[in-house]
């Protein structure tokens, strides 16, 4: 979701603390959201992978999806917070927050969807 002024909030969460990575010969760890999106889009793609071989159509742009029916296929996100950068960021609540959106993906729920 961006709003108005440019702030993007979430519309989903995944893990992305300490991923290991290789570029060339080194290993290294990278986390945020640059470990988070393809994370979501991976499951995303082995639930269309699902769908197919079920004879369902993929899933496509998913904000229809996830606001409709797909949230109940999340892991709703409670605690903690993004605090951070001198301010105390915003809590995580149950349904939508600011911090974690609709909550993390649940793979055996979405392909049951």
């Amino acid at each position: 979701m961006l709003k108005i002024w440019g702030q993007a909030y979430p519309d989903v969460a995944a893990q992305c603390d300490k991923y290991r990575i290789v570029v060339g010969d080194t290993f290294g760890l990278v986390g945020g959201v640059s470990a988070a999106s393809p994370t979501f889009a991976g499951i995303i793609s082995l639930v269309n992978n699902v769908r197919i071989s079920a004879g369902k159509p993929v899933l496509g742009f998913l904000n229809p999806f996830l606001y409709s029916t797909g949230f109940s296929a999340l892991n709703d996100i409670t605690i903690g917070n993004n605090a951070g950068c001198g301010t105390p960021g915003f809590n995580a609540t149950t349904g939508w927050d600011p911090v974690t959106g609709l909550g993390s993906p649940n793979f055996h729920l979405l392909k049951s969807i």
